[in-house]
């Protein structure tokens, strides 16, 4: 049965009070024990001992402010009451005061310097002396990582549910230090319930703001913090930080908006320049920058911003939406496909995604073929007129009867021969490059699996000129028109040994190399 203030019996003495006080304590009813003890003091104002007392239950209930105040009221009413030095100690200690609680303890060691628990409490002390003297140390090399480790082993000698705030200011920077965003905004919300007025505790929010890019809050919380406090110059600079970001970034967007390109990057670049910790908000900057050398088709540079933007955020998806488009545009189409292969593994359900994998894909198999573009030395936007044209001077660079015995120029021969024929025909072409051909069983040779002549693409090439007349002699109307002057040397007007190609009508001989040539 436990008993209240009013139930006491108004004819017992303080000491029976106090007693009474003690039965609740023993049994852990400390609300009761603080109530009585509170009757005893009433009774008698001046007792060390009941304040003493109090200030037990009151530190086992965890407020130890209150507690450290009957404390400093016993030993003001009894200075050899080491019970009640060692105890305001401990309550400074748990309110993170250390400076205080080691003038308590030194009072307690001044009266007995042999007692056990006075020197168990005053290890306790230095122990987290050292550690929170190591915590600043590594906060002030920038290791948050290894100050938030101090810290908590200070923490582990304290009364760990009721961290004193200034503390969890000190973990809260330490979270902010490590980019632990989530962590950092758990604990300093629990701040501002705490104290919705508290300067630091709000730069700190602004901080978190700040760091996960959302600087219209941060400028608002660091305003806050200056109406509390006027002088609070950190919440000041990170003030002019936010809003130089945000005119720089709005500056470039607008330009971008207006293809304004150039202006665009240099507004992205100088906001780059402002700070180098703001990993989420540069990320955005590097990713919209890298956008402007897209437009500018300087995917070397925008694939570097990319990179840049990946490794300060690498959760960012829509870079690796544009990094895979660079890849794609340099035609490497392997990169591509881990890209938007990644993509789609985090958003199953994205078409877009899917479609554009798809793509990457056929791209890929289509590079891993011959590229026929490649073998004329064209791109893959050339006329009709200019693959002929690449095609001529290859066809001829590289002919049997000028490379007499040299395997290497026989195989380009019939290499380039297979360029043209799929490059020249308006159908073939068309499959070729949408990777039809791939479908289709048409092979790595590009139609060419049955056997095709080159002497039959080659003759082709010169009769749909009409009539060549001599390799040598310049034929009007054809493809080669004024091409060759002279003709090759060794022979008048053709290739060594031969009269050339138009001077005996309609016959064929063979070649070196096992070619055979239809003359026209």
């Amino acid at each position: 049965m436990t008993h209240s203030a009013m139930d006491v019996d108004p004819t017992l003495s303080a000491e029976e009070i106090k007693a009474k006080g003690n039965q609740e304590f023993k049994a852990g009813n400390y609300n009761e024990a603080v109530k009585l003890y509170s009757e005893a003091i009433e009774a008698s104002p001046k007792t060390a001992t009941y304040y003493a007392n109090r200030a037990a239950a009151l530190t086992m209930q965890g407020k130890y402010k209150e507690a450290y105040t009957d404390c400093r009221s016993a030993t003001e009413l009894d200075p050899t009451n080491i019970k009640a030095f060692l105890r305001a100690g401990k309550c400074q200690l748990n309110l993170g005061n250390l400076e205080e609680a080691t003038r308590q303890y030194e009072q307690a060691y001044q009266l007995d310097n042999n007692n056990a628990q006075t020197q168990r409490e005053c290890q306790t002390l230095q122990s987290v002396k050292q550690y929170i003297g190591q915590m600043e140390a590594f906060m002030n090399g920038n290791q948050y990582g290894l100050a938030g480790n101090s810290l908590d082993r200070a923490i582990t000698f304290i009364d760990s549910e009721r961290i004193p705030v200034k503390w969890n200011i000190w973990k809260t920077e330490c979270a902010l230090g490590q980019k632990k965003w989530s962590e950092a905004s758990r604990l300093v919300n629990y701040l501002v319930r705490l104290d919705t007025q508290n300067p630091d505790v709000l730069y700190l929010r602004a901080r978190v703001f700040y760091g996960q890019g959302d600087n219209a809050k941060a400028i608002a919380h660091c305003l806050e913090a200056l109406r509390c406090d006027p002088d609070f110059s950190k919440a000041r600079v990170l003030v002019k930080k936010a809003r130089a970001l945000d005119t720089q970034k709005d500056k470039g967007n607008a330009a971008f908006k207006s293809n304004n390109l150039q202006e665009a990057y240099d507004a992205y670049s100088s906001a780059l320049e402002i700070d180098d910790q703001n990993d989420v908000l540069n990320a955005k900057l590097y990713s919209n920058r890298a956008a402007v050398l897209q437009k500018l088709k300087k995917f070397d540079e925008a694939l570097e911003d990319c990179n840049k933007a990946l490794k300060l955020d690498p959760d960012f998806n829509k870079v690796y939406s544009r990094r895979a488009a660079c890849h794609m545009e340099l035609e490497e189409y392997e990169e591509a496909v881990k890209d938007y292969r990644h993509l789609t593994e985090i958003d199953a359900g994205n078409r877009e995604y899917r479609s554009l994998l798809q793509k990457a894909e056929l791209e890929l198999k289509k590079s891993q073929r011959k590229d026929y573009y490649k073998v004329l030395g064209v791109t893959k936007s050339a006329t009709d007129s200019e693959i002929k044209k690449a095609y001529r001077k290859l066809a001829l660079q590289y002919h049997p009867d000028k490379n007499a015995g040299d395997v290497k120029a026989e195989a380009r021969f019939k290499e380039v021969g297979e360029a043209y024929e799929i490059l020249s025909d308006s159908q073939k072409k068309a499959r070729y490059d949408s990777g039809a051909d791939l479908d289709t069983g048409m092979g790595m040779g590009g139609g060419f699996d049955g056997g095709v002549d080159m002497n039959d693409v080659f003759a082709q090439f010169f009769a749909g000129g009409g009539g060549m007349g001599g390799m040598g002699g310049g034929a009007r109307g054809s493809p080669f028109d004024g091409g060759f002057g002279g003709g090759f040397p060794g022979g008048a007007g053709g290739f060594p040994g031969g009269a050339g190609f138009g001077g005996a009508g309609g016959s064929r001989r063979s070649a070196p190399g096992n070619y055979s040539f239809h003359f026209g």
